[in-house]
Protein backbone atom coordinates (compact mmCIF):
# COMPACT_ATOMS: atom_id res chain seq x y z
CA UNK A 1 0.00 0.00 0.00
CA UNK A 2 1.59 3.52 -0.91
CA UNK A 3 1.16 5.47 2.59
CA UNK A 4 2.86 8.18 3.65
CA UNK A 5 5.61 6.62 5.59
CA UNK A 6 6.83 4.54 2.96
CA UNK A 7 9.11 5.07 0.40
CA UNK A 8 6.79 4.51 -2.72
CA UNK A 9 5.08 7.48 -1.50
CA UNK A 10 8.34 9.66 -0.92
CA UNK A 11 9.64 8.74 -3.97
CA UNK A 12 6.26 9.53 -5.89
CA UNK A 13 6.45 13.35 -4.47
CA UNK A 14 10.21 14.19 -4.82
CA UNK A 15 9.06 12.75 -8.85
CA UNK A 16 6.38 15.69 -9.00
CA UNK A 17 8.79 18.12 -7.10
CA UNK A 18 10.89 17.43 -9.58
CA UNK A 19 8.91 18.04 -12.36
CA UNK A 20 7.58 21.58 -10.42
CA UNK A 21 10.87 22.45 -10.84
CA UNK A 22 12.10 21.80 -14.16
CA UNK A 23 8.82 23.33 -15.29
CA UNK A 24 9.44 26.56 -13.10
CA UNK A 25 12.99 27.07 -15.16
CA UNK A 26 10.37 27.67 -18.47
CA UNK A 27 7.16 28.81 -17.50
CA UNK A 28 5.78 31.51 -15.86
CA UNK A 29 4.25 30.52 -12.30
CA UNK A 30 0.72 31.84 -13.02
CA UNK A 31 0.95 29.14 -16.19
CA UNK A 32 1.80 25.93 -14.02
CA UNK A 33 -1.17 23.56 -13.90
CA UNK A 34 -1.54 20.69 -11.92
CA UNK A 35 -1.99 18.99 -15.43
CA UNK A 36 1.11 20.34 -16.04
CA UNK A 37 2.69 18.61 -13.55
CA UNK A 38 1.06 15.29 -13.67
CA UNK A 39 2.21 15.08 -16.97
CA UNK A 40 5.15 15.70 -16.53
CA UNK A 41 5.84 13.31 -13.21
CA UNK A 42 3.54 10.61 -15.27
CA UNK A 43 1.13 10.79 -12.10
CA UNK A 44 -2.64 10.83 -12.44
CA UNK A 45 -4.53 14.24 -10.60
CA UNK A 46 -5.63 12.22 -7.66
CA UNK A 47 -1.78 10.94 -6.79
CA UNK A 48 -0.65 14.56 -7.33
CA UNK A 49 -4.05 16.07 -4.50
CA UNK A 50 -2.76 12.97 -2.18
CA UNK A 51 0.58 14.81 -1.63
CA UNK A 52 -0.65 18.12 -1.84
CA UNK A 53 -4.09 20.19 -1.36
CA UNK A 54 -2.75 22.44 -4.58
CA UNK A 55 -0.05 24.37 -6.07
CA UNK A 56 0.50 26.49 -3.61
CA UNK A 57 1.02 23.86 -0.75
CA UNK A 58 3.87 22.20 -3.01
CA UNK A 59 5.81 25.18 -3.06
CA UNK A 60 5.48 25.46 0.18
CA UNK A 61 6.57 21.96 0.98
CA UNK A 62 9.34 22.25 -2.01
CA UNK A 63 10.52 25.20 -0.04
CA UNK A 64 10.77 23.10 3.17
CA UNK A 65 12.95 20.99 0.85
CA UNK A 66 15.35 23.54 -0.70
CA UNK A 67 15.82 24.39 3.17
CA UNK A 68 16.66 21.23 4.25
CA UNK A 69 19.59 21.29 1.08
CA UNK A 70 20.74 24.91 2.29
CA UNK A 71 21.52 23.69 5.99
CA UNK A 72 23.68 19.95 4.32
CA UNK A 73 25.45 22.67 2.56
CA UNK A 74 26.23 24.72 5.79
CA UNK A 75 26.45 21.64 7.73
CA UNK A 76 29.26 20.18 5.57
CA UNK A 77 31.38 23.39 5.64
CA UNK A 78 34.17 23.54 7.36
CA UNK A 79 32.98 23.95 11.12
CA UNK A 80 35.79 26.55 12.56
CA UNK A 81 34.86 29.54 13.85
CA UNK A 82 33.82 32.53 11.33
CA UNK A 83 32.72 36.13 11.51
CA UNK A 84 29.53 36.80 11.53
CA UNK A 85 27.62 38.54 8.94
CA UNK A 86 31.20 38.09 6.84
CA UNK A 87 30.99 37.99 3.26
CA UNK A 88 32.09 34.71 3.13
CA UNK A 89 29.12 33.43 5.02
CA UNK A 90 26.53 34.39 2.73
CA UNK A 91 27.93 33.24 -0.20
CA UNK A 92 26.95 29.48 0.27
CA UNK A 93 23.56 30.90 1.08
CA UNK A 94 23.70 32.95 -2.60
CA UNK A 95 25.07 29.91 -4.56
CA UNK A 96 21.96 28.26 -3.27
CA UNK A 97 19.89 30.73 -4.33
CA UNK A 98 21.53 31.15 -7.98
CA UNK A 99 21.27 27.36 -8.09
CA UNK A 100 17.37 27.87 -7.94
CA UNK A 101 17.18 31.42 -8.98
CA UNK A 102 13.67 30.32 -11.00
CA UNK A 103 12.10 28.76 -7.71
CA UNK A 104 12.93 31.82 -5.70
CA UNK A 105 12.14 34.17 -8.09
CA UNK A 106 8.67 33.08 -7.95
CA UNK A 107 9.18 32.39 -4.04
CA UNK A 108 10.04 36.04 -3.39
CA UNK A 109 7.77 37.32 -5.17
CA UNK A 110 5.24 38.30 -2.59
CA UNK A 111 7.76 37.66 0.40
CA UNK A 112 7.27 39.75 3.42
CA UNK A 113 9.95 37.87 5.44
CA UNK A 114 13.24 36.18 5.84
CA UNK A 115 12.98 33.48 3.09
CA UNK A 116 14.31 30.74 4.99
CA UNK A 117 12.48 30.18 8.15
CA UNK A 118 14.99 27.68 9.86
CA UNK A 119 17.08 30.56 10.29
CA UNK A 120 15.17 32.59 12.25
CA UNK A 121 15.31 30.85 16.26
CA UNK A 122 19.45 30.30 15.51
CA UNK A 123 19.67 33.99 14.13
CA UNK A 124 17.80 35.60 16.68
CA UNK A 125 19.26 33.88 19.86
CA UNK A 126 22.97 33.54 18.51
CA UNK A 127 23.46 36.49 17.00
CA UNK A 128 20.45 39.49 16.94
CA UNK A 129 20.10 39.41 20.75
CA UNK A 130 23.48 38.98 21.70
CA UNK A 131 24.73 41.85 19.52
CA UNK A 132 21.76 43.69 20.54
CA UNK A 133 22.40 43.00 24.05
CA UNK A 134 25.95 44.66 23.59
CA UNK A 135 25.10 47.84 21.89
CA UNK A 136 23.15 48.30 25.26
CA UNK A 137 19.57 47.82 23.96
CA UNK A 138 17.67 45.39 25.93
CA UNK A 139 14.36 45.40 25.08
CA UNK A 140 13.24 42.99 23.05
CA UNK A 141 10.95 45.08 20.94
CA UNK A 142 13.56 47.47 20.19
CA UNK A 143 15.74 44.23 18.81
CA UNK A 144 12.94 43.16 16.80
CA UNK A 145 13.21 46.11 14.98
CA UNK A 146 16.41 45.94 13.89
CA UNK A 147 15.94 42.07 13.13
CA UNK A 148 13.15 42.81 10.55
CA UNK A 149 15.12 45.75 9.21
CA UNK A 150 18.16 43.36 8.48
CA UNK A 151 15.00 40.49 6.81
CA UNK A 152 13.38 43.03 5.11
CA UNK A 153 16.51 44.13 3.55
CA UNK A 154 17.85 41.04 2.91
CA UNK A 155 15.24 39.59 1.47
CA UNK A 156 14.82 42.63 -0.96
CA UNK A 157 18.19 42.11 -2.12
CA UNK A 158 17.65 38.71 -2.59
CA UNK A 159 14.71 39.36 -4.86
CA UNK A 160 16.42 42.13 -7.24
CA UNK A 161 19.37 39.64 -7.69
CA UNK A 162 16.92 37.04 -8.61
CA UNK A 163 15.28 39.40 -10.91
CA UNK A 164 17.63 40.45 -12.59
CA UNK A 165 19.21 36.94 -13.39
CA UNK A 166 21.74 36.96 -10.97
CA UNK A 167 24.37 38.66 -13.12
CA UNK A 168 26.13 40.13 -10.35
CA UNK A 169 28.90 37.74 -8.94
CA UNK A 170 28.03 36.22 -5.22
CA UNK A 171 30.87 37.23 -3.77
CA UNK A 172 29.60 41.39 -4.66
CA UNK A 173 26.27 40.76 -3.46
CA UNK A 174 27.50 39.45 -0.37
CA UNK A 175 30.17 42.57 0.08
CA UNK A 176 26.22 44.67 -0.71
CA UNK A 177 24.83 42.56 1.89
CA UNK A 178 27.20 42.90 4.49
CA UNK A 179 27.23 46.74 4.07
CA UNK A 180 23.58 46.88 4.50
CA UNK A 181 23.48 44.92 8.11
CA UNK A 182 22.14 47.44 10.88
CA UNK A 183 25.24 49.11 12.51
CA UNK A 184 24.15 47.72 16.09
CA UNK A 185 24.72 44.55 14.82
CA UNK A 186 28.14 44.50 13.84
CA UNK A 187 29.54 47.34 16.22
CA UNK A 188 31.70 45.33 18.05
CA UNK A 189 33.11 42.00 15.90
CA UNK A 190 33.17 38.56 17.58
CA UNK A 191 33.70 34.91 16.11
CA UNK A 192 30.59 32.56 16.86
CA UNK A 193 30.05 29.59 15.57
CA UNK A 194 26.81 30.02 13.68
CA UNK A 195 25.02 27.63 10.90
CA UNK A 196 21.09 28.51 9.56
Amino acid sequence: MNTKNNQRFRDTEIRMEAAMLDIMKHTEFEKITVKKICEKAQVNRSTFYAHFMDIYDMVDKMEDLLNAELLETYAAAPREEHLIFSEESFLPFLRHIKKHSYFYRINLRHRKSFPIRQGYGPMWNEIIKPQCEKAGITSEEDMMYYFISFQAGFTMILKHWVDTGCRKPEADVAAIIRNCIPAVLHKEKINIKYQL
